[in-house]
């Protein structure tokens, strides 16, 4: 009779939510991204920083991940070349992910539309 060591296995986090209201330029983006995400003092705020850290996310054992964007649509407005390369990025990383055996995917949620003043929410 063998017996085989069975650890637990990393369970899928919950989606992970980043809130991009209001937010209009690469370096809020990479501000949101990090905070929401945990991302470890050595983040540098820039392109490959951020491509480093969401090909490691060690600090954020999982089986899987999901980014949920929320209100992307002002970024995708005011600064869509830093949304098409957040967009790049995302992809790649998604890539690397998926060649390590690990689920990783990414969402962009619009802004629900303003209710009718007094319409019940």
């Amino acid at each position: 009779m063998s017996h085989t060591s069975h650890a637990p296995a990393a369970q899928p986090t919950p989606p992970l939510r980043i809130d991009l209201a209001g937010c209009t330029d690469k370096a809020g983006l990479l501000a949101r991204i990090a905070t929401a995400l945990r991302f470890p003092d050595w983040f540098g705020h820039n392109w490959d920083a951020l491509s480093d850290c969401l090909c490691d996310l060690s600090w954020l054992p999982a089986a899987a991940y999901r980014l949920e964007f929320l209100h992307a649509d002002a970024l995708r407005a005011t600064a869509p070349e830093t949304f098409a390369t957040l967009c790049e990025i995302l992809d790649e990383a998604g890539d690397f992910w998926r060649a390590e055996g690990v689920g990783f995917g990414h969402t962009f949620i619009p802004a629900l539309p303003e209710a009718p003043s007094g319409a019940p929410r």
